[in-house]
């Protein structure tokens, strides 16, 4: 449990007088790779910190421990990280690291609006979804921070290691070898999610089967008696228990995964907005449209041109 003088210090804090965005901590290279490409990584040979720094970003982070333990502060829950082990904090997630003895770790920083996400073969690009929301607006209470227990450890590490490389000593071809070495560590975060876990406090199975129905079949008309009869409970319980479960109603969850999918099918493909609107399950174009940039704050084919 979280320690109470800490959950007290953590609700007590406002903008005003916490350090609401933060920087790369290790690398002032890092930031920079940041600000410029969207996508940096730090590593941490031996990381320690025994005081509490809440802090968040503006930017998907990714913590992987290749070695030691440390306590991770996220909201009002406390995660003991060990080797192996792999978070992903959504955007603007408040976080501290409680580190007594050294830890060998690397960060992932990656700003989607920058670093526009690679192609992955299916199923993984329906993973990679379900893992990492790729804009702010598609947070909820269930991505916004997740742990993974990497299938191969030293695989990932690697790949990490030497992203940091290429990073660090650039020379020819160093793009394409970030390119690469970044879609494979994606690839790697999707084979480690059928072992995801969420505590058993977290889980309502008939949400959850609820939640996987809209995953399943975002691209048809959605009727609440369905999702009245799959749950077996009435609409106002229904619709009050997936927002407790997921923190956004049913139809605030379907619309950000519409949103997510016309976003990947917008940069991937050279389907006609129509068709991007139709796949993926909004009943018409003026409605789309209106809905894609009040989320998104680009039109779809603003959108589609800024991926180019």
């Amino acid at each position: 449990m979280l320690n109470r003088n800490v959950f007290v210090y953590f609700y007590k804090m406002t903008r005003k007088n916490l350090q609401f965005t933060k920087a790369p901590l290790h690398n002032s290279s890092a930031a920079q790779q940041l600000k410029h490409t969207g996508l940096a990584f730090d590593y941490f040979p031996a990381f320690k910190q025994n005081h509490h720094e809440f802090h968040t970003h503006e930017y998907i982070e990714m913590l992987f421990v290749i070695s030691g333990t440390f306590r991770h502060i996220a909201g009002e829950r406390t995660y003991d990280e060990t080797a192996g082990g792999l978070t992903i904090l959504n955007f603007n997630q408040f976080h501290t690291l409680n580190a007594a003895a050294p830890v060998e770790l690397v960060n992932v920083y990656w700003n989607p609006a920058r670093y526009i996400p690679p192609e992955l073969p299916q199923p993984l690009n329906d993973q990679i979804q379900k893992l990492i929301p790729l804009h702010p607006q598609f947070s909820h209470r269930l991505n916004r921070i997740i742990h993974l227990q990497m299938t191969d450890p030293e695989k990932t590490k690697n790949l990490l290691l030497m992203l940091c490389a290429e990073q660090k000593h650039k020379t020819a071809g160093t793009g394409a070898a970030i390119d690469a070495l970044f879609r494979l560590f994606l690839i790697e975060l999707c084979r480690a999610a059928p072992a995801l876990k969420n505590p058993p406090e977290q889980v309502n199975r008939r949400m959850e089967k609820i939640r996987q129905h809209l995953d399943a079949n975002y691209t048809a008309p959605i009727r609440l008696e369905r999702l009245c009869t799959l749950a077996r409970l009435q609409p106002a319980n229904l619709c009050r228990q997936f927002k407790k479960y997921t923190g956004v109603s049913i139809g605030d969850y379907l619309k950000q995964y519409r949103l997510a999918a016309a976003m990947h099918q917008l940069r991937n493909s050279g389907d006609k907005i129509l068709t991007v609107c139709s796949d993926c399950g909004f009943s018409d174009i003026a409605n789309f449209n209106r809905t894609f940039r009040r989320a998104i704050g680009k039109t779809p084919t603003e959108y589609r041109s800024s991926c180019l």
